[in-house]
């Protein structure tokens, strides 16, 4: 089964926002995605712990490691180190392009209360949301929810109900 593509998304970290410049290797990403080629989101394994995906064939509780700089993401075991986990999408309603700072308003409050947190471990996850851009709007007006590390580290486990 195909699943549509998403042709533009802006990973988006509550606490650093969008930006076009990828930031310090420390840092989790916030980064413009760029499309990648569409013969590669079913492509295999990327490496022998992991399945790459387009970011739009994600399913709740896949985890993600590394996290994204592009649309494609590498599926592994929520067993070994990963930098994310997915857990839920949003539709973010109709209307005139709502601007970047309102869109990652949006998308976080769309997000924040579909996250089903472990409750042994809601203390050390952060909330991270890949969005729709400007020029996808308004032919794509889905927001992606992620739990990632809140201390920007690795998560190892499910984090996510």
């Amino acid at each position: 089964m195909t699943r549509p593509l998403l042709a533009g998304v802006c990973l988006l970290t509550t606490l650093l926002g969008c930006s076009a410049t990828p930031p310090a290797v420390a840092t989790p990403p916030a980064v413009a995605a760029q499309p990648a080629p569409s013969a590669e989101s079913s492509s295999g394994a990327a490496s022998p712990a992991g399945v790459r995906y387009h970011a739009t064939e994600l399913r709740p509780g896949d985890c993600i490691e590394p996290m994204p700089e592009s649309f494609m993401v590498t599926v592994v075991p929520c067993t070994v180190p990963h930098s994310a986990e997915y857990g839920a999408m949003y539709v973010i309603a109709d209307g005139p392009w709502p601007g970047m700072a309102e869109m990652r308003r949006l998308s976080e409050n769309g997000c924040a209360p579909r996250l089903r947190y472990v409750a042994s471990r809601r203390e050390e996850v952060g909330l991270m949301q890949l969005f729709p851009l400007e020029q996808d709007w308004p032919r794509t007006r889905t927001a992606y929810c992620l739990a990632v590390a809140g201390n920007g580290g690795m998560l190892v486990g499910r984090v996510l109900k």
